[in-house]
């Protein structure tokens, strides 16, 4: 018994090699013999001969079931091989072709956060790693049904004619990527606009501590102790009630309005919310943290502290 299949790709095939010989254990093991022949062409395209030779007459399994199960093992191999190594490429040629007018170094970034999407498109790793699996599974089936019609296979012609839907998956992470980028550049351009405005003008009150508690619930207190948030929340207070306006603008509002030189963060355990962030973006070396004050310790050990 002799089956053969034959692929064309350009792309660097070594890690296909490698899981080539990995996979095919159980043949193997029943007195098969797969091999793999590779050779270069013009252009750099790699022909790997992928062959089956062997014969279990009266054995557990026939000849064309172990054809199938061989079969369906090129099937995971070049899924692999398409996610691993061809992946990057296609998604390279969708930047190029729907982010022509971006400077390199944005293309970059967008190919970085399309990536990083397809990786990790979920805050749950166990939905990531399931999604990635149906991806890859999706494809194996597909060069299946493929394999099982035909004896040769042009890698790159078959993801452009018989895979437009995963072709779709990565023009959609590419359009994911790209409005983060257009997000994250206008975020930029609002901080540089509050960085302006506190740089510009004269500061209300010199020093001010901040303690972030739960729920953005905020405590804000001068160079002297004396509690400053309740006459700048007043003037808030209309939209909070209304719901137009969150504690989270308020607290930022307020210190845009005071531009102070020097802000003392408190409470480093509550530090890493949305407006802390943006704070230490906008008010940066004028930023610095309490090493642990009085005020922390009562804080960390009183349930109903009060500021």
């Amino acid at each position: 018994m002799l089956y053969e299949f034959q692929v064309l790709t350009d792309i660097n095939i070594d890690a296909l090699l490698g899981n080539y010989n990995d996979r095919l254990h159980w043949i193997k093991q029943r007195g098969y013999n797969p091999t793999l022949f590779c050779k270069e062409l013009e252009g750099n395209i790699n022909l790997v001969i992928l062959r089956l030779e062997g014969n279990q007459a009266g054995g557990v399994f026939r000849n064309e079931d172990v054809i199938h199960i061989f079969k369906h093992q090129i099937s995971e191999i070049l899924a692999e091989h398409i996610v691993r190594d061809w992946e990057d490429k296609l998604l390279r040629k969708e930047i190029i072709r729907s982010c022509r007018h971006l400077p390199l170094d944005e293309r970059n970034s967008v190919h970085q956060r399309a990536a990083d999407f397809l990786k990790k498109c979920h805050d749950n790793e166990s939905l990531n790693l399931l999604m990635n699996f149906s991806r890859k599974n999706r494809i194996t089936h597909r060069l299946l049904d493929y394999i099982s019609a035909n004896l040769t296979m042009n890698v790159e012609g078959f993801i452009n004619f018989c895979m437009q839907d995963y072709l779709t998956e990565l023009k959609f992470a590419v359009e994911v990527a790209l409005e983060e980028l257009r997000n994250q550049k206008e975020y930029n351009d609002f901080i540089n606009l509050l960085r302006y405005f506190v740089d510009t003008q004269a500061p209300k009150i010199y020093e001010v501590n901040l303690m972030m508690g739960a729920a953005g619930i905020f405590y804000l207190w001068d160079g002297q102790g004396t509690k400053i948030e309740e006459n700048y929340i007043n003037y808030y207070l209309d939209e909070m009630l209304m719901d137009e306006i969150n504690l989270d603008d308020v607290l930022i509002s307020i210190l845009i309005t005071i531009a102070p030189r020097k802000i003392i963060l408190h409470n480093v355990a509550n530090l890493n919310s949305e407006p802390v962030e943006m704070i230490k973006s906008v008010f940066k070396e004028k930023i610095s943290q309490c090493p642990g004050c009085e005020r922390c310790f009562q804080y960390s050990s009183e349930k109903d502290y009060k500021g």
